[in-house]
């Protein structure tokens, strides 16, 4: 699906972004893809992309970690 339709980047663009750039804001998702805001009417989903890819859970990250972090921990006997 497209998040940014004025540079036509898509979710996997993000992710890439994320993934391979260290991307976590929008600005440096479109630096990572040359690219530059134009309307930015995407922004929104654009960060919801980028915060749903740092909290994934598959990987054993640190953000990863922390999505379980909320989980109680099991009482030893």
């Amino acid at each position: 699906m497209y998040v940014c339709i004025c540079n036509a980047l898509r979710e996997k663009d993000v992710r890439r972004a994320a993934e391979e750039g260290g991307a976590t804001r929008p600005a440096e998702v479109f630096r990572f893809h040359g690219c530059a805001p134009q309307c930015g009417k995407c922004a929104c989903h654009m960060r919801a992309e980028l915060l749903q890819s740092k909290t994934c859970g598959n990987c054993d990250c640190e953000d990863a970690a922390a999505v379980t972090a909320n989980v109680a921990p099991i009482a030893a006997e």
